[in-house]
């Protein structure tokens, strides 16, 4: 029978907030003072899907007397991957776990209000929602129709007065990826509706059939309520848009980034409301007239005011963005990647999640020539791996949580394939033989109130661009060059001296890098930019160091980067620094290392000789796979010393360990190192070229140590190797690691798994810096302790091979000093050509297969799945203090 819970004073208190937003004589919510009617003592959680302003889902957990409430704009995931924004709202009244109706329009919260989901909940450990909430870290057990199993809850930080937070599903065994719950479940569990509608919106009037036309004025239009702001005002309101920070990929190593495609072409600003519109470019500049098509499809969206910021491109014969082809006859497009203002409402301050979601609604039947911005899955790195097998410009990262913030900062990174550079023109050479055409260009960047001279440009033209450039630039001749620096030019080409032109026209370029005196190495012209202004072409400087965080939500004051990255890569390239580490028990350490130049690409001997007979891949074959895998190969092997395993004749011919390498080409890194008994130089891969010459030597298995020069002593990660030994069978291997996984999860530290290339698999638990391999090994050794406690009949840490009766072995002493693990991506020597996989955890079932990951499959299952390894380089736990 269901017995009133009666609330506290102090949960009453709590309820101000609820009550003051809501007029109880218009809506039927229950009041803060209506007592519940609840059945049974376990705590109850439910889950309203509301249609207000857009649909979203409730969640709400019984705290301390109350409901404690989050809006979840896409709702609950049954995928561990998907960690789903929660914005934590007021604290609604415990009677209010029953209501479900419609919310009438001019209330808060206007709309449909269905009982989606209900039922009880604890948490892990139990008992402790109280203290996880205040900490801002739930753990919860929900047993409910749909919502079955272990979530998180994590708070992330404030957004005005409403905490962020992530709600993500615990990997317990009844997670489901590529499973939507919402989808597959619509229905109320209260009166079984299944359609919502939200508020009935009466601030504007739509005028669908009025004609298109770009606005050119600022005056104001009638609407029936309140005046409407033209487009052109509109985007005088929003003001300048937000840039990106050119950056490294090491720029992401730090907090949550989203990936997009980056496009190369024209950015623009664009307002639409009442069938008009305006197009301007990032300075202000009017582009309707240049792009009617973009025009009058933004004005099709009949019904809505908005502002949104995109790129204006034109398209190749693959689909790519090449801003060369603008105005060439390319297919045009204007691709949209957010919304600043929507009916009203100015959308800046609302995260970058939330302002995707609102443009992904007002985009969903968007045809051409819009289109929405191509989102990227994955890390950084493999964001970076997929735009350059695609032949992208690049890939953008977002910061996840970030406003919309006009200028410049470091919450969204441009990480570029491809150099590119925007120039000023400052003068040219002429064609030789009296041609009016020009030879090369002379181009230059701002440096404060001046220009500094940045070389010659002679390639990227056609005979017809030569000419139209020649008479563009013959009208702003001077006789002084306007850069202080400016050289004495002469075109060895062209055999003409420079002519120097007045800074009024910008070049976008391409190029492979800057020079130590700052020019342009190899440039190449791809066209002029009207979007922009000579003087903001100043040179752009990649950042390295992971970008600055926000203001601290506490303190106000900007949080300085992590040093996570510091010492963790390899060596510079321009040092052969020694690497001095505390000397182990019974051993001395040394360890020097040697870096030349970047080597030239490696050749290819003897490509035609078969390695591996069973598929007939070839040293060719093998030498093509490390080309292919480098980008997702190099990050893991970085810094760390290598042992090889070679077979020059192939792998049914006899072949051979090979720690120590003596004769290696210039510009190859080598570390030396000081064993217990001897010294040895080991290979270490730091770039794609090192891959390929370790392809030329047919060394198909790497072996790559846990730790990176120049801090050997410290382990990235605690290594876990399941192998079913003679007696054992998959299957059992299968259970122990499903085993393992739970008991790291209890201790709420990430694994990532990978096959080993043959039967076993491999666990890898990354750390943060400072660990040390006796704690790295010990808590191996406890951890295999509680497994082979947990299944005695399949595993033993027995180290006699007499006493473990067949049952799986679990080493934990490969975590030692110098041990190594078979590197991520590594083939392996048998016919078949296996490969070491990176696995997501879904896939650690029964039905895993390692024989199907092969040198023939493994690149279309990276352009399924990206690099699942990547999670294992980014360390930041701890081991548990026992």
């Amino acid at each position: 029978m269901a017995t009133p819970r009666r609330s506290t004073p102090s949960a009453r208190k709590r309820l101000g907030t609820y009550g003051e937003k809501r007029d109880f004589s218009l809506t039927s919510e229950p009041g803060p003072e209506v007592e519940a009617s609840l059945s049974g003592g376990a705590p109850i959680f439910v889950v309203h899907k509301h249609d207000a302003t857009r649909l979203h889902y409730d969640l709400r957990l019984e705290i301390d007397g109350v409901l404690v409430s989050w809006a979840i704009p896409k709702g609950p995931s049954y995928d561990p991957a998907e960690k789903r924004l929660a914005v934590q709202t007021e604290d609604h009244p415990l009677a209010y776990a029953t209501f479900e109706g419609r919310i009438p329009d001019g209330a808060y919260g206007a709309g449909d209000s269905l009982l989606w989901e209900s039922g009880t909940f604890d948490t892990v450990p139990p008992g402790r929602a109280s203290e996880q909430l205040a900490k801002g870290r739930l753990h919860v057990v929900l047993h409910g129709s749909k919502l079955q199993g272990e979530w998180h809850l994590i708070r992330t930080r404030p957004m005005g007065k409403k905490a962020q937070w992530l709600c993500f599903k615990a990997k317990d065994g009844t997670e489901r990826p590529g499973y939507d719950v919402t989808e597959a479940h619509p229905e109320s569990v209260k009166s079984g509706q299944r359609v919502t509608h939200g508020p009935v919106r009466r601030t504007r009037r739509t005028a669908p059939a009025r004609p298109v036309r770009a606005s050119r004025s600022t005056r104001a239009k009638k609407a029936p309520v309140a005046p409407a702001l033209s487009p052109v005002a509109l985007l005088e309101k929003v003001g300048a848009p937000m840039l990106a920070t050119l950056a490294q990929v090491e720029s992401t190593d730090q907090g949550e980034w989203l990936y997009e495609v980056k496009y190369d072409g024209f950015r623009a600003l664009a307002a639409f409301g009442e069938g008009e519109v305006a197009l301007h470019s990032r300075g202000g500049k009017d582009l309707s007239a240049r792009f009617p098509d973009i025009v009058r499809a933004l004005g099709a969206l009949g019904g809505h005011e908005a502002v949104v910021d995109g790129e204006i491109v034109a398209l190749d014969d693959k689909g790519r963005s090449r801003f060369q082809l603008l105005g060439k006859g390319a297919e045009e497009r204007f691709v949209i990647f957010d919304v600043l203002w929507l009916d009203g409402e100015d959308l800046r301050p609302l995260p970058l999640e939330e302002r995707r979601e609102r443009l992904e609604r007002l985009l969903a039947r968007v045809k051409t020539p819009l289109r929405i911005a191509e989102r990227v899955e994955g890390s950084a790195r493999q964001a970076l791996a997929l735009a350059r097998r695609r032949g992208w410009e690049g890939v953008m990262a977002k910061r996840v949580g970030t406003p919309y913030s006009p200028g410049r900062g470091e919450t969204w990174l441009k990480l570029k394939v491809q150099a590119n550079q925007e120039v000023a023109i400052v003068g040219f050479t002429p064609m030789a033989n009296e041609r009016p055409e020009l030879g090369s260009l002379l181009v230059a960047v701002r440096e404060g109130n001046a220009w500094r001279y940045a070389g010659k440009v002679g390639t990227g033209y056609t005979t017809k661009v030569r000419r139209e450039l020649r008479a563009l630039l013959s009208r702003d001749e001077v006789k002084k060059p306007p850069v202080q620096d400016a050289p004495r030019v002469r075109d060895a080409l062209h055999h003409e001296d420079a002519i120097w032109v007045k800074p009024r026209h910008v070049a976008q370029v391409a190029f492979t890098e800057w020079t130590e005196d700052g020019r342009l190495r190899h440039p190449s012209f791809q066209g002029l930019r009207a979007d922009k202004r000579p003087e903001e072409c100043v040179r752009e400087r990649p950042i390295e160091r992971p970008a600055r965080r926000g203001p601290h939500r506490q303190t106000g004051r900007k949080s300085r980067p992590g040093a996570r990255s510091a010492g963790r890569s390899a060596v510079s390239r321009k040092e052969a620094p020694t690497v001095k580490e505390a000397a182990p028990a019974k051993k001395m350490v040394a360890a020097t290392a040697k870096k030349g130049a970047a080597p030239a690409l490696v050749g290819l001997t003897h490509g035609d000789r078969v390695l591996f007979p069973e598929p007939g891949y070839t040293k060719a074959d093998v030498y093509r796979y490390f080309q292919d895998v480098a980008p997702f190969m190099v990050p893991a092997l970085a810094g760390r010393p290598l042992t090889l395993q070679q077979w020059p004749q192939g792998v049914k011919a006899p072949g051979f360990f090979r720690q120590g390498v003596e004769h290696v080409p210039e510009g190859l890194t080598t570390v030396r190192i000081t064993h217990e008994t001897r010294e040895l130089s080991h290979v270490v891969v730091d770039r794609p070229e090192s891959l390929l010459w370790l392809a030329n030597q047919s060394a198909l298995t790497l072996h790559m140590w846990s730790s990176r020069v120049p801090h050997l002593e410290q382990p990235d990660w605690v290594v876990f190797d399941l192998d079913p030994g003679p007696g054992g069978t998959f299957e059992d291997l299968i259970e122990l690691a499903t085993g393992l996984r739970r008991y790291l999860d209890r201790l709420e530290l990430v694994s990532v798994p990978k096959t080993s290339g043959k039967r076993g698999l491999h666990v890898l638990v990354p750390l943060s810096p400072g660990h040390t391999y006796e704690q790295v090994r010990a808590f191996a050794h406890e951890t295999f302790a509680a497994l082979s406690e947990e299944y005695p009949e399949l595993a033993t840490t027995e180290r006699s091979k007499s006493r473990r009766q067949g049952r799986l072995y679990l080493d934990a002493d490969q975590n030692a000093w110098g041990k190594t693990v078979v590197a991520p991506y590594s083939p392996r020597a048998l016919p078949h050509a296996p490969v070491s996989t990176p696995l997501a955890w879904s896939e650690v079932t029964r039905r895993l297969d390692p024989s199907r990951f092969t040198l023939g499959t493994l690149r279309k299952r990276l352009d399924k799945v990206g690099d699942l390894f990547s999670p294992a380089l980014k360390g930041r736990q701890s081991l548990p203090n026992r």
